[in-house]
């Protein structure tokens, strides 16, 4: 007998808010004594971003039979538009720029400053051990990285990220998606799932809508497909659905531009909620504090102020004065950020600026100048007068900068000093302001990948989960270049979980 009737019953108002529908649930529910499958396959990966895709094509090469549904017409989700940042300790640049003594236990061990507290070291550790075998399987699909580029990010405390040479995800998704249609992986675009169709704790199937153009809920026709060995949830996070947004997190400001695709709505997390997976961390929302105000969603602000965190300092417009450390994580400099602000409460923008002679060329700098979300300025006298900063007191930090470069020392916000330049003009010159970035709530896993289920706290029946639609993994903040991490690594994890529970 299906079990999600008398469920549903009690949760699918507070759902339906939550999703801003009619109901969580299609009008299609049924018993499962009388469900009739228009389809039997294999494996169902539910999303086609990096963990997505690793899955599939792990899967496929373990020997399981993969389809993978994609609910919006194109490849790849938020992960094909992220900024292309893959955390990778001991890899190849990193060793030959003499970096010998990082590891897997080293990220973790950042990451758990950045989770504070609430990080799950043993499923990071198990994410960072797979880094390097991500990272191959990716050079074997034909991606490509940038050549010698590998940098010390926010809260990293060794240079470990490098950078895909496309300057978006998609250089990865892209070319795994190539690589799993040559090896027989079925991909399948414009197919939203709308329910689970279960027996007990054990997911049988999933109801589709086949032919579904985003976001027309009223498109496309209803399938139900049988999924033998299990359905892996790969669909992202819910960053963009505002009433979600604000039930679990009412303290976060609605009006922050979000960086995400506009399909990352979370409707398959609520329809695993629904049938008794457990959630965790749902108001752990992370802004991304690269955000540029002057560029819609993911932008080239990240790979702008990839230069400016490194080489450049952020001052407050109003005072002139620096407001932080430019290399924190994020959470810590999304606060200090939005802490600027004019007396009437709207957003003081804050400025940051690097010296442009040192970066000419650049295509980091050249995009950005090029569509206007910085500009080049000749002196501090020229950028005062543009941006209404009170001159004396920027000239004043950046004297203070220049002398604390010399003396490698920060007494201000104990920032790191190894990549500080002294400031000379002319200057690039970018605002920036959060966006709403990454969820790091979502369905509980074990280490394995197996959902947990909230009544009995034990692992669903062939019910998988992975990446940013999972929880309790990063705590209160993600570090940079670690999405990419998670999602790839766990593709290798997954499938080995599928091939011992079957």
């Amino acid at each position: 007998m299906n079990d999600r009737r008398s469920f549903l019953k009690k949760s699918a108002g507070l759902a339906a808010v939550a999703t801003g529908m009619a109901t969580i649930l299609p009008a299609h529910a049924n018993t499962l004594s009388s469900t009739k499958w228009d389809e039997e396959v294999d494996l169902l990966i539910i999303g086609s971003g990096f963990t997505g895709q690793s899955v599939a094509v792990n899967a496929n090469r373990a020997g399981i039979k993969v389809t993978v549904l994609e609910k919006m017409q194109v490849i790849g989700g938020n992960s094909a538009i992220n900024g292309g940042w893959f955390a990778v300790p001991r890899n190849p640049i990193q060793l030959a720029q003499g970096i010998t003594d990082d590891s897997p236990a080293e990220l973790v061990k950042d990451q758990m400053i950045a989770a504070r507290g609430m990080g799950n070291e043993a499923m990071l550790t198990r994410i960072a051990e797979k880094a390097l075998p991500a990272y191959n399987m990716c050079i074997e699909a034909g991606v490509k990285f940038k050549k010698d580029f590998n940098i010390q990010v926010g809260g990293h405390n060794k240079a470990r990220a490098i950078r895909l040479e496309a300057g978006t995800g998609g250089g990865i998704t892209t070319k795994l998606y190539e690589a799993g249609v040559r090896e027989g992986v079925d991909y399948r675009l414009q197919h939203k799932v709308e329910d689970f169709i279960m027996d007990g704790d054990e997911i049988l199937g999933v109801v589709v809508r086949k032919g579904y153009r985003f976001p027309n809920e009223d498109t496309g026709h209803l399938v139900r497909i049988r999924a033998r060995k299990g359905v892996v949830l790969a669909s992202g996070g819910f960053a963009r659905n505002m009433k979600l947004r604000f039930i679990v997190d009412p303290s976060l400001d609605p009006t922050l531009d979000c960086t995400n695709q506009l399909g990352a709505t979370g409707e398959a997390t609520l329809t695993a909620m629904n049938h008794g997976a457990l959630p965790v961390h749902m108001n752990m929302i992370q802004t991304g504090h690269w955000g540029s105000p002057d560029e819609g969603g993911f932008g080239w602000s990240n790979a702008l102020l990839s230069i400016g965190w490194h080489k450049g300092i952020a001052v407050n417009p109003t005072t002139g004065k620096r407001i932080m450390d430019e290399r924190a994580d994020r959470l810590t400099c999304s606060a200090a950020i939005m802490a600027c602000r004019h007396k009437d409460g709207s957003p003081a923008y804050p400025l940051v600026f690097f010296n442009k002679n040192d970066h000419l060329g650049d295509d980091r700098v050249t995009r950005a100048v090029r569509d206007e979300m910085a500009w080049e300025m000749e002196s501090l006298e020229q950028l005062a007068d543009k941006f209404n900063v009170p001159l004396k007191q920027l000239r004043s930090t950046v004297e203070e900068w220049n002398q604390y470069v010399i003396n490698q020392k920060d007494p201000d916000f104990n920032r790191k000093m190894d990549s500080a330049v002294k400031l000379e003009g002319p200057f690039v010159v970018s605002r920036v302001w959060p966006k709403v970035h990454y969820c790091m709530g979502g369905l509980k896993t074990d280490l394995d990948g197996r959902v947990i289920n909230s009544s009995t706290l034990a692992p669903m029946k062939k019910l998988y989960a992975a990446g940013e639609v999972t929880g309790g993994v990063h705590g209160h903040a993600r570090l940079s270049s670690c999405a990419c991490l998670e999602g790839l690594a766990m593709g290798f994890i997954i499938p080995n979980t599928i091939k011992a529970d079957a």
